[in-house]
């Protein structure tokens, strides 16, 4: 309480009298008129933007995201019709692509393999033609089947003869 008596009626008096005068004030300013004389470059010249930022929760910000929203308003047709394939393939390294896989060891098996079998191929084709020309020279040297050996010396043993095979008479 105040030491003076009555003071604190006054106090209230003024209290209500100075937001009378307030409001009445208010009302009769014209804030686009207002709005206009500021100069705003100025004013925003005068903000630092890095204590604004600072003191955004951008955890906060995050959280409010709706990320599901923002992927169906992705049109990926248009990503991809603005992606520069030939800037994309120049920047990939094949060397270190190969180093880190079996690429060059699948590639060498696979090229040794193709070769194997086009060389076995041509071996066949030539046993094929050794054959049908061993049959000619056999036709134009009139030797009959039955006397012609079954094979290389080397590789097959030779037959017995008949009369050796019945032994000593």
């Amino acid at each position: 309480m105040s030491p003076v008596p009555g003071s604190g009626r006054m106090e209230q008096l003024a209290q209500a009298v100075a937001e009378r005068v307030v409001s009445i004030v208010m009302d009769a300013i014209d804030i686009d008129a207002l709005l206009q004389r500021v100069d705003v470059d100025a004013l925003i010249a005068r903000v630092d933007v890095d204590d604004v930022v600072s003191r955004v929760d951008v955890d906060s910000l995050i959280d409010r995201v709706d990320v599901e929203k923002i992927i169906g308003r992705v049109d990926v047709e248009k990503i991809i019709e603005r992606v520069d394939v030939k800037k994309v393939i120049d920047r990939v390294d094949i060397d270190a692509i190969v180093e880190q896989t079996e690429l060059g060891t699948i590639i060498a098996r696979s090229t040794s393999g193709v070769a194997s079998e086009v060389l076995d191929v041509v071996r066949a084709q030539g046993v094929g033609l050794d054959d049908f020309f061993a049959r000619w020279v056999n036709r134009l040297l009139r030797r009959s089947p039955e006397s012609l050996p079954l094979g290389p010396p080397t590789l097959v043993p030779p037959s017995p003869r008949p009369e050796l095979a019945a032994g000593p008479q």
